[in-house]
């Protein structure tokens, strides 16, 4: 999607190995730092936007709950640590909708609170895939974040009134 929206891919870092090897794939021009986040130095980076994935299995409807006690779940901070090295211009973060009510909505305010405290705007909403033109029915908790220095307005999506289908998008040889 950035790269669509005609920003630069500069740093991307991911522990997986079979999301390494498909990201390689798909994008080898692309800089993949192949290791656990919290051995990453973002001191001296430089970027208008970073975007973080952090898993969504500690948060999720479908998983146990455990939140911050769940390892997994701690990685917020990991997110958190790169956007106070880094000083972006927006911080982007992606979750799972259950995180708006996980632990009584005390999770996501404790998120809002560090990223408000690192001197940034904080916005969030669920956006659902299937009202923006994704072939896919997926809601996420989009979290952005606007350094305060910055007179930028906060605008999301408006989602549509149809959704497109996977057999609209999916070519098929013939």
């Amino acid at each position: 999607g950035f790269e669509n929206a005609g920003l630069n891919h500069i740093f991307l870092n991911e522990i997986d190995n079979n999301a390494v090897r498909t990201l390689k794939n798909n994008r080898p021009n692309w800089e993949i730092c192949h290791k656990d986040v919290s051995e990453v130095n973002f001191k001296g980076m430089k970027a208008d936007v970073i975007e973080g994935g952090f898993p969504c299995q500690a948060f999720s409807y479908a998983g146990n709950k455990l939140g911050f006690e769940d390892i997994r779940g701690t990685l917020f901070f990991q997110f958190a640590r790169c956007v106070k090295e880094v000083r972006p211009k927006i911080a982007i973060g992606e979750n799972v909708r259950g995180l708006l009510t996980h632990d009584d909505g005390r999770t996501l305010k404790a998120m809002v609170s560090i990223l408000k405290g690192l001197g940034y705007r904080v916005f969030y909403k669920v956006l659902r895939s299937q009202y923006l033109d994704v072939p896919q029915k997926r809601e996420r908790l989009i979290v952005l974040a606007v350094r305060n220095d910055l007179n930028m307005p906060f605008l999301f999506p408006k989602e549509k009134d149809y959704i497109v289908k996977d057999n609209e998008v999916i070519l098929v040889d013939e």
